[in-house]
């Protein structure tokens, strides 16, 4: 089982001025983007939170049992079926998967981190490899999910 490392309890990193959390727009909401450049493969922020077995909107799956919440800008990330950057569970960071510009949006594959979403999703990512409706890895679409996907795909 993942442990926090004694860091994490910690309200302010040093790499907080790296990331913010921004208003994306009026369908996307909030989202985190990057406020200078990355490299593939950077640790582009470490972050802390609450641990527990709760699943909420903006927790994030550790391992089986327990979940992270008030983290201050990861639960914020964007979803995308072709994401920029990753989570690393284990060492509490996100790490950039490829080349990152100022004022990119951050973007992570929520079904890399869950089994389970606490509400699943169409998605809007605009990726040639969009999988169109977003749920956790352990877990089917939904019946919504499904009408969703059986509508697109007729048209």
């Amino acid at each position: 089982m993942t442990s926090a490392p004694d860091w994490a309890t910690a309200r302010q990193h040093q790499d907080d001025d790296a990331i913010e959390v921004v208003r994306l727009d009026d369908s996307r909401g909030l989202g985190v983007r990057a406020r200078r450049s990355f490299a593939a493969g950077a640790v582009i922020h470490r972050f802390a939170g609450i641990v527990s077995e709760e699943i909420c909107q903006h927790s994030l799956q550790i391992d089986a049992s327990r979940h992270i919440s008030g983290t201050r800008y990861i639960g914020y990330l964007s979803h995308g079926c072709d994401p920029n950057s990753r989570l690393d569970m284990a060492g509490f960071t996100l790490v950039a998967l490829r080349a990152i510009a100022p004022d990119d949006v951050l973007t992570v594959d929520y079904a890399d981190t869950e089994d389970r979403l606490h509400r699943q999703f169409a998605c809007r990512c605009g990726a040639a490899s969009c999988r169109g409706w977003v749920h956790g890895r352990d877990e089917a679409p939904s019946d919504e999910g499904l009408a969703w996907l059986a509508e697109h795909d007729a048209r």
